[in-house]
């Protein structure tokens, strides 16, 4: 049983944390994040620590950290962790859920991919990425370091996905696409076309009809 430490005390967190617990392949020692985020003592019932104690805590060799830091600032504050635990001479665990259908073995260090989730064969996944639940990366897709895609988005055959890049929930790149690195693409979106760096591509979200939902109901058949 592998021990860890688990970097974050907010929903990715908690999330990772629940899902890591019931592993039995691991056991979680505490929690860890910077001194100015520790607002208690305890999260989810396990300690929390300062990052930057964990040396003089734990033995390196016996323990390897789990990033559940989440993708604001389009993944660059957790970049900036990853690189600042590698520096602290730690490991980082590539956790990847026993429920996921894992087919390749190109997957890149502290990679995070949560139950449900596909990665066909032939598929390479660069290093801090997070691939939530349900999500689908077809055959040859390429996903970069530090990206976030979020649950149900599709990657058909052979797309390519630039660094530091965020896919809402539900977002679809067609086969081939390349997207550019940082880019934003909202929920629901079907990127056709390749992108340039720095892009953001959103879905116009629903609208509210004139109709109240029993008289829809009745003319349309719900």
């Amino acid at each position: 049983m592998q021990s860890v430490i688990v970097i974050g005390n907010s929903i990715t967190a908690e999330v990772l944390y629940s899902l890591v617990r019931e592993d039995e392949r691991y056991n979680v020692e505490c929690f860890a994040v910077d001194r100015q985020f520790i607002t208690e003592d305890k999260f989810q019932g396990l300690g929390v620590v300062d990052i930057e104690d964990i040396p003089s805590l734990f033995d390196k060799s016996q323990i390897k950290i789990v990033m559940a830091v989440g993708y604001k600032n389009l993944n660059q504050n957790r970049e900036v962790i990853y690189n600042r635990v590698i520096d602290l001479g730690f490991q980082i665990e590539t956790y990847i859920h026993p429920d996921a259908m894992v087919h390749s073995k190109d997957i890149g260090n502290g990679c995070i991919i949560l139950p449900g989730a596909v990665v066909d064969p032939c598929c390479t996944i660069g290093n801090n990425t997070v691939i939530w639940s349900n999500v689908i990366c077809a055959h040859h897709s390429v996903i970069g370091d530090n990206c976030w895609v979020a649950s149900g988005s599709i990657l058909s055959g052979d797309v390519k996905l630039g660094n530091n890049t965020f896919l809402g929930v539900g977002a679809v790149i067609v086969n081939k696409v390349i997207v550019g690195d940082y880019n934003i693409i909202g929920a629901g979106a079907m990127i056709t076309k390749c992108t340039n760096a720095n892009e953001v591509y959103l879905t116009k979200a629903g609208e509210k009809i004139p109709f109240n939902s029993k008289e829809y109901a009745k003319v349309y058949g719900y």
